[in-house]
């Protein structure tokens, strides 16, 4: 048996093995690939209600999908910078226009970092300008976090339940007497006439 022979033994046996991790390589990178574009299209689609579930939930795979390479590298820091800036309270208590312009700015930095890395050419302003979200999800966000923000104020006892009266009154005259009679009563000890019917 000559060497050749030996050689084609061996690559009828490990030809098959061989063939079928670099298959695994290669569905292994395409689904990596996948993620990484699944989170990029899902943050783009939602850039104008960064509040929403989808949107914050693309936000927290960024670290866990676009970690490891070089290639991705300031995906991460514009993350990162992102990030700091939306738990950064002192700011956006002191200034929320300033915060909410840096905050779009930031995502706008990050979007475009992670298109570019992916293979995608945006333009900078085509992803802060080119949104659509209707004026009344705008408002519905807007509501829902002054509804909140009232509970919990009434809740941590900074704010009060505004109650109104709405007797008519002829009511308010009614009960205003009777209450007056009663004290009248009980201060003067005087007795009740009472009245028993069959």
């Amino acid at each position: 048996m000559e060497i050749i022979d030996i050689v084609t033994i061996i690559a009828l046996f490990t030809g098959p093995i061989f063939a079928v991790q670099v298959q695994k390589f290669i569905e292994n990178n395409r689904s990596n690939r996948n993620r990484k574009i699944e989170i990029f299209k899902t943050l783009m689609a939602t850039r104008g209600t960064t509040l929403s579930n989808t949107h914050v939930g693309a936000l927290n795979r960024i670290d866990l999908e676009f970690n490891g390479k070089e290639k991705y590298q300031k995906v991460i820091e514009y993350w990162k910078e992102y990030f700091d800036h939306l738990g950064d309270d002192n700011t956006r208590i002191n200034s929320l226009n300033v915060w909410a312009d840096k905050k779009t700015d930031l995502l706008v930095n990050l979007l475009y970092e992670m298109g570019k890395s992916l293979g995608y050419k945006f333009d900078k302003t085509l992803i802060k300008r080119n949104i659509y979200s209707p004026q009344g999800h705008a408002i519905a966000e807007f509501e829902q976090e002054q509804m909140r923000k009232g509970i919990l104020d009434i809740l941590e006892g900074k704010s009060s339940l505004p109650i109104s009266n709405i007797l008519d009154e002829g009511t308010l005259n009614s009960q205003k007497e009777l209450q007056e009679m009663l004290i009248d009563y009980y201060k003067n000890d005087k007795p009740f006439n009472v009245k028993v019917v069959d």
